[in-house]
Order: C-alpha cells, then structure tokens, then sequence
C-alpha cells in the first residue's frame, strides 16, 4: 500500500512538473518571439514579419492561451499590411495583398475574442485592422463603421483606459477628414490621453502586448508640427526615439511627414 501511494506521489509531482515546464516553454516562446516581432515591426520588414508569424504558429501547437497566441497572429498580419502601402503614392498600395492580410488578422482576432471575450486588447485591435478595409471596400461602409463601433463598445466595456485602444481610435481619428469629425486638432488630445494612458499602464504579465508608446508619442509629435509649433514637435519626436531608438515608422514616416511640414 504504501508503495503503491508512494508511486501515485512521483506520478502526480512528475505531471505538475511536465505542466509547470509546458507554462514555462509557453512564457519563453512568447517573450521571445515579441522580441523579433518588435525588431521585425521596427524594419517594417515583410520577411521577418513572416519568418516571426511561423513562431507563433509553432506557439499555437502549445494548445495553451490560444486566444494571446491568435492576438499576435494577428498582430503579424496587421503590420504586414504597413509594408505593402506606398505612403508617397496611394496608387502604388497592393490592396489585393492588404484584403488578403487584413480578412486573416480579422479572423484571427475573431477567434480570440470568440475564447475570450473580455480581452481588449483583441477588440482595440480589431478597431485598427478594420479601418484598413476602407481601401478596398469603400462600398461596404456602413458593414465598416458598425464593426468598428462594435469594437470601440467593447474596449470601453472591459478595458477604457487600455492606451493601445486608445492610441488606435486616435490614429484612425487623424486620418479622418475634418469635414467627417476627425483631423488634427481632434486627434492630439485623443493622443495624449493614450500616452498618458502609457506611462501608467501595466500589463497582466510578460507575455501580454506592451507595444506602441513611441508611436503615440511619435504621432503627437506630428500634430504638433502640422500646427507649426515646432519646438513641441520636436520635443515629443526626441521623445519618441528615447523610448524606441531604431522605429522606422518614427525615424522615417514621422521624420519625413514633419520635414514636409
């Protein structure tokens, strides 16, 4: 008998270490690959992108958090999006390779939110990767304007102050013409709710996203250059490259969108 208990002890100790050791596997893997996805994002490099996306699918074998694991698929293919647009010329822009990137990154995004519906940082992202189907299905804007507002209801249900959602919505603020509600003027105060937002916010552990602060400052930055107070823009682009020296999107888009300026 007391043999017998004896091996049942070393069988359970043996699956909790197993487990424990899958949690650990899980943790690294994640840390890991936002690293390269991070230095991948920086580059705006569509190879890496890619190279980081197949991690993620390896991570998905885990069968564990699934619904983080989508999220990051997802989040692979939203940027992937940026590397196919010509900001110069519109015209340039591969919308049949951003469609194709964009319905992936949505329903990878559905999925997480389908296991777990009270992560907003899947729904904040939802908000972004929908705008990108103005590009190619301005038709459908009514379809558009209510997922995205479904979106918006759902960050400001289970997490308002998260700076991501907040940054996203201001973003998408900017680009939209005055004449619409949006523009500028609107946006910079949306923006600096979102830094704000960035200099408090802690995320639940290491594995959950942590990405986008310089761009917040990278974009009050341009806000402040496009009402010719240029002493504020630089001071927040300085600020930008602080927190993330090697952005492309600030030391490129944004550096080149205020020299227009």
């Amino acid at each position: 008998m007391k043999k017998l208990i004896l091996t049942l002890l070393i069988a359970v100790v043996a699956l909790v270490n197993v487990q424990s050791l899958k949690a650990d596997d899980f943790s690294d893997a994640i840390v890991k690959s936002k690293k390269k996805l991070k230095e991948a994002a920086d580059k705006n490099d569509g190879k890496a992108l890619l190279k980081v996306r197949g991690d993620f699918e390896r991570i998905l074998q885990l069968k564990k958090n699934e619904w983080l694991v989508n999220y990051y698929l997802a989040v692979c293919d939203f940027w992937m999006t940026y590397t196919l647009m010509d900001m110069t010329d519109p015209t340039k822009t591969d919308n049949k390779q951003i469609q194709k990137y964009t319905e992936s990154a949505l329903d990878l995004l559905n999925k997480s939110t389908d296991s777990k519906e009270d992560f907003a940082e899947a729904w904040g992202l939802k908000l972004g990767v929908q705008s990108n189907r103005w590009m190619y299905e301005p038709g459908k804007m009514n379809d558009i304007i209510a997922k995205m507002s479904e979106a918006t209801d759902m960050c400001k249900k289970y997490d308002p102050e998260n700076p991501r959602y907040l940054l996203i919505e201001a973003i998408n603020t900017y680009y939209t013409p005055e004449a619409f509600g949006g523009g500028v003027d609107k946006a910079l105060p949306m923006l600096e709710k979102s830094y704000k937002s960035f200099e408090t916010y802690k995320p639940m552990d290491e594995t959950y996203p942590n990405w986008g602060k310089e761009t917040a400052a990278g974009m009050i930055a341009l806000c402040y250059s496009k009402q010719d107070k240029k002493d504020e823009a630089k001071k927040w682009y300085d600020k930008a490259l602080e927190i993330n020296p090697d952005s492309g999107f600030i030391k490129n888009y944004i550096k080149s969108e205020m020299e227009k300026k």
